[in-house]
């Protein structure tokens, strides 16, 4: 019987399953060498004052800060520093040596801010998201800095259900806007193992390109499926609330048949998470105000939730009480992954296949 380890917040968990009862969807990525990633990074050019701004604390991109800052230590003309977000600021602090300048960068000026630089490098991770289609630079900005156009797209497109893997209005609204700043990102393509592929550049043309190899690298084609298990990913950032974690759950239910279950493991032990969805468990908001309201944070969640729920069972395992993800949200829940495969096999009989999907946000699962 082979033994599959899903990420569950900052450890694993392991799925006892027997090999005929399983599909194991996971990208086979080819891994660039420290030497290689080096040799892309040398070509990036560097002002004298420079800003380095990650959208994550994974060890990928971490990784990438440290090398664009080793390449360049030796040139005292170019004077380097490391912004971000409050919610990434601790992490990266407490990473790096204290002769680098590290510092917390307000959203709301974060344009002005970044005026203050000859040269602005972001950093993100590529992959699959739910409501833009692709996760990446375009899409970070725009959600974390400009709510406007977040209410733009929410309001001026018609969202129903998840659409990962599409260039859609959503991504062309934030790619518009990407190709007004004309600054540089590097977009980086790993798993667990490693780093697989950078995408660097600054306009949306480059981001296009780069988005169509990722996808022809992390599809996989399948028939449709019963039964589905998702992991929130490797990296623990993706499952410290509900609201990261969803995006996971969201980027693989294509693939299901009417009536399947897919079940998300999230640890969640940051809670529920800020925006649309505390709302709703507090009763602040209900479903007939969400496309009347201003764009909060995940309220896509609960557009998904709503349009989908009476078409797949929706199950979950996470710290969170059963209270608020069953009473309240109305997922199935389950107290851990053994439960899970038990009640699959139980409900659709005990020779189905069920999919494990380990990290979602770099996998594409599409129906044959």
């Amino acid at each position: 019987m082979p033994e599959i380890w899903l990420g569950y917040g900052s450890t694993d968990v392991v799925l006892d399953i027997k090999q005929e009862n399983l599909l194991h969807c996971y990208p086979e990525l080819n891994l660039l060498s420290d030497e290689n990633i080096k040799e892309i990074l040398t070509d990036i050019k560097f002002s004298t004052k420079t800003l380095i701004f990650p959208f994550s604390t994974s060890k990928s991109i971490l990784k990438i800060i440290a090398f664009l800052i080793e390449i360049n230590k030796t040139d005292k003309t170019k004077e380097i520093e490391i912004g971000t977000f409050s919610e990434y600021f601790l992490q990266i602090k407490n990473h790096f040596a204290d002769n680098i300048r590290i510092f917390q960068m307000d959203k709301k000026d974060f344009y002005e801010n970044i005026k203050k630089f000859d040269n602005v490098i972001f950093i993100s991770k590529i992959g699959y998201e739910p409501l833009f289609g692709f996760s990446g630079t375009p899409s970070m900005l725009t959600r974390n800095c400009m709510n406007g156009l977040m209410d733009e797209i929410f309001h001026s497109t018609e969202i129903i259900s998840p659409n990962s893997g599409q260039i859609g209005d959503p991504l062309k609204i934030a790619l518009e806007f990407y190709d007004k700043l004309g600054l540089y990102s590097i977009e980086v393509l790993s798993n667990q193992y490693g780093i697989s592929r950078l995408y660097c550049g600054f306009n949306s043309s480059f981001i296009i390109s780069s988005v169509s190899d990722f996808k022809s690298n992390t599809k996989f084609n399948f028939n449709e499926q019963k039964s589905l298990i998702i992991s929130a990913g490797a990296e623990p950032e993706n499952h410290t609330t509900l609201n990261n974690s969803l995006y996971s759950l969201w980027n693989s239910i294509g693939i299901l048949k009417n009536q399947g279950m897919a079940v998300l493991l999230a640890e969640n032990n940051h809670g529920i998470g800020d925006g649309a969805l505390t709302l709703y468990i507090e009763g602040k908001l209900n479903p007939s105000q969400i496309k009347k309201i201003n764009y909060v944070n995940g309220l896509e969640h609960l557009i998904y939730l709503e349009n989908l729920r009476n078409e797949y069972y929706l199950g979950l395992v996470s710290s969170l009480p059963f209270h608020y993800t069953k009473t309240k949200l109305g997922f199935n829940t389950f107290n851990n992954v053994k439960e899970v495969l038990q009640n699959m096999l139980t409900r659709y009989g005990k020779s189905n296949k069920i999919m494990i999907c380990p990290d979602p946000s770099i996998t594409f699962l599409i129906k044959q």
